[in-house]
């Protein structure tokens, strides 16, 4: 079971201004989530140079072949967890090691969006990174940050007022925003694979009567700016 420990904050102030700008994100702490298997014993490192030479010569290759020389600048290594067994079988699910790094996005409010890359033993990949492959999608180069979409939205029933924000990175590796004063607006930053692309996700909360409560969200292609998908859903508390 995989359980994620450590999380991230952000805080963001929105002004005064009848078209909100925001301000920097400022970090207060920075993490990633701890991914454990049961009956398996891992150890962590924050230095690749724990790592053997050939496993960083590959990953180091394959990273620039997928991000290209440009993105690949902008991830910065934050540590890695080495599982204390050796996995040769490529069927075989759980990875020899797990690195995690910190991926900075263009664009302000600065974003560092937690990425996360499973191995084997061989240095072979088992879970690809969750970064679109951009030197392969040029067009993916372009990175719109979420206040861009706040006129879109808005036209939806998305309105938002002049408050604070927090961000944090969640158990999921995506990240979310949400308000200090009024707690029916998240915003998630994720990967999709099967866009292979970054997503704003919008959601709201239409009713919530302690029982039930009622969803409205938005989801946005990072990159194209376009919608991708509208729904609303129900939950039980």
């Amino acid at each position: 079971m995989i359980t994620h420990l450590a999380r991230s904050l952000f805080l963001v102030f929105l002004s005064q201004l009848a078209c909100p700008a925001f301000a920097e994100i400022v970090p207060e702490s920075a993490g990633h989530g701890l991914v454990s298997f049961g009956g398996y014993q891992t150890k962590q490192t924050k230095s690749l140079a724990d790592l053997p030479q050939p496993v960083v010569a590959r990953l180091t290759g394959h990273l620039k072949n997928r991000l290209g020389e440009t993105q690949y600048a902008h991830l910065k290594f934050a540590r890695a967890q080495l599982l204390e067994a050796d996995f040769k079988n490529e069927h075989v699910k759980v990875p020899a090691y797990i690195l995690q790094f910190d991926f900075e996005l263009p664009g302000t409010p600065k974003v560092i969006f937690p990425a996360e890359i499973w191995l084997r033993s061989d240095a072979s990949v088992l879970r690809e990174i969750n970064l679109p492959a951009y030197a392969s999608s040029p067009d993916k180069q372009v990175f719109h940050a979420f206040k861009e979409f706040i006129p879109l939205i808005a036209k939806r029933g998305f309105l938002e007022k002049n408050m604070a924000y927090i961000i944090e990175h969640d158990e999921d590796s995506g990240l979310i925003k949400k308000g200090m004063f009024e707690r029916d607006m998240t915003i998630r930053l994720e990967y999709n694979e099967k866009f292979d692309a970054l997503i704003w996700t919008f959601i709201k909360t239409l009713s919530d009567d302690s029982f039930t409560a009622e969803m409205k969200s938005i989801v946005v292609n990072a990159h194209t700016g376009r919608i991708i998908r509208t729904k609303k859903s129900h939950t039980l508390r």
